[in-house]
């Protein structure tokens, strides 16, 4: 169970995430071929529900799934993310993230992590500055999210890095699929003329 895991994130996060995430916002925005995304993504939420670790905590992030940066992504930090269970609106979520330093003479990094109106952070909002943080090491930070209503949301993380010659602003984009997502696209999704048309990926 743990390889089909960790095969199933990077195959994810080194293939298809940066595709994935962004059919999923632009299914928030009308478009009508983002329906085989945002399926993936409600499969792939309620797969890592139903195979948690005993502490989900301390997940290793090469379990866990890339967060798409908006603008240029990469060095010097990265984002990763876990939801600890399925979200169901009403009820609390927490949200597992992992950022990963990934350059040398980092001097601080901090954030700030943001939820919606139909998305609401209950804690978690600040990530408390961690002074010289090594590269390759591990920041862990968890967030609580209360969904008010069925639907495909985001969170939004801005993390900044200080280095010793100036400061740079990662913002990073995480999808949360809330009870059922989208009726209508999940209903077009499981058409297999859709998924045709969409080109729709399946796990082999």
């Amino acid at each position: 169970m743990r390889t089909d895991v960790m095969k199933t994130s990077t195959r994810i996060s080194r293939a298809g995430c940066v595709v994935a995430v962004a059919g999923v916002l632009l299914g928030l925005y009308g478009c009508g071929s983002s329906s085989g995304t945002a399926d993936s993504a409600h499969s792939k939420q309620k797969g890592n529900a139903s195979q948690r670790v005993t502490d989900p905590a301390n997940r290793p992030p090469q379990d866990m799934v890339a967060a798409v940066s908006v603008g240029k992504g990469g060095p010097p930090v990265s984002l990763k993310f876990e939801l600890r269970s399925t979200p169901q609106a009403g009820q609390p979520v927490d949200l597992d993230l992992a950022v990963l330093p990934d350059a040398p003479a980092i001097e601080r990094i901090d954030g700030r992590i943001d939820g919606n109106e139909n998305l609401t952070l209950v804690e978690g909002g600040d990530l408390a500055p961690v002074e010289k943080p090594a590269q390759g090491s591990v920041i862990r930070h968890v967030v609580r999210l209360l969904p008010k209503q069925d639907g495909i949301f985001t969170v939004t993380a801005a993390v900044t890095v200080t280095l010793p010659d100036y400061s740079i602003t990662r913002t990073f984009t995480i999808p949360v699929v809330v009870g059922e997502g989208l009726p209508e696209l999940t209903a077009k999704s499981e058409s297999p003329d859709n998924d045709s048309a969409a080109g729709t990926s399946k796990p082999h």
